[in-house]
């Protein structure tokens, strides 16, 4: 069961009341994550202010003109990416210390999920979160700007646990369903860097997630034929991958669809590829 998810359409002061109510310990949390609870509220805020600013002065050197028309047909950005890491730690509370911690890498994350199946949800799905850093997913090289983070508590070498997977598949259903997320859209940190980043590791279930319509996983390639002139990474490329760094594309593929952390290229390793290029078709 998915515990400390938050539902879409109540503000902050909605959910912090309903979790005085409902979650025991609740006091000493906040307590705890005070101070990290002030800035982030201060940090709204100030964004807030940016947003209620006019004349317009977001782009520099241009002659407005002198007369403010604001337009009424707007709406917040919405996420159209989700991106799954693993935190390289074995403590949820580790992670939530480094989140809250201003300074050093700032890293932060959407969401939480700890090896119990608790889900901290730490940012608006609409605000963007530190948690891609430099990476590339087919002509997107913003994706901080245009996903949301998930991050579960796991090492980079132990299985994930029953809880977290059936917490994440709860959230991911609520993602997919509240922004129209495809599902080609659900990809790792180590698909999008993979030069830097091996998460959410080989032990990672993405074919019981693609079951489930997160995420593509590939078919029978018992009786496929490849083209003697394809290109797999050409094909790589069509699938999202950078290839700036061949042998790094290869490996983040098979890693998140062979479970299989090597780099070497096989007639196999070819046939998935071309398997699931046709997807794009």
């Amino acid at each position: 069961m998915q515990k400390g998810s938050v539902l879409p359409g109540k503000d902050s002061s909605e959910i912090a009341d309903e979790k005085k109510l409902l979650v025991p310990g609740l006091g000493s949390l906040l307590a705890k994550f005070g101070r990290a609870n002030e800035l982030y509220s201060a940090m709204v805020d100030s964004l807030s202010r940016v947003l209620f600013r006019y004349p317009l002065i977001d782009s520099a050197g241009l002659t407005y003109s002198a007369e403010w028309i604001g337009t009424p047909n707007m709406g917040l950005r919405r996420p159209n990416y989700v991106i799954i890491h693993h935190t390289a730690n074995n403590s949820c509370e580790e992670t939530l210390q480094e989140f809250t911690t201003t300074g050093g890498r700032e890293a932060s994350a959407h969401y939480v999920i700890c090896k119990d199946g608790t889900v901290h949800h730490m940012l608006n799905d609409l605000l963007c979160s530190h948690h891609a850093g430099e990476s590339k997913w087919g002509n997107n090289t913003d994706l901080n700007s245009s996903s949301i983070g998930i991050e579960l508590v796991n090492n980079g070498s132990e299985p994930f646990t029953e809880e977290q997977i059936n917490s994440l598949a709860i959230l991911l259903e609520r993602l997919k369903a509240a922004y129209k997320i495809p599902d080609a859209h659900f990809i790792g940190h180590a698909d999008i860097a993979p030069t830097r980043k091996v998460d959410p590791s080989s032990k990672f279930p993405w074919q019981t997630l693609s079951d489930k319509g997160f995420g593509l996983w590939w078919d029978d390639t018992t009786v496929v034929q490849v083209p003697d002139n394809f290109d797999y990474l050409m094909g790589l490329r069509i699938i999202g991958y950078g290839i700036s760094n061949p042998d790094a594309a290869v490996a983040a593929f098979k890693r998140h669809f062979m479970a299989d952390n090597s780099r070497a290229m096989n007639a196999q390793v070819r046939k998935i590829i071309y398997v699931l290029y046709r997807k794009f078709e």
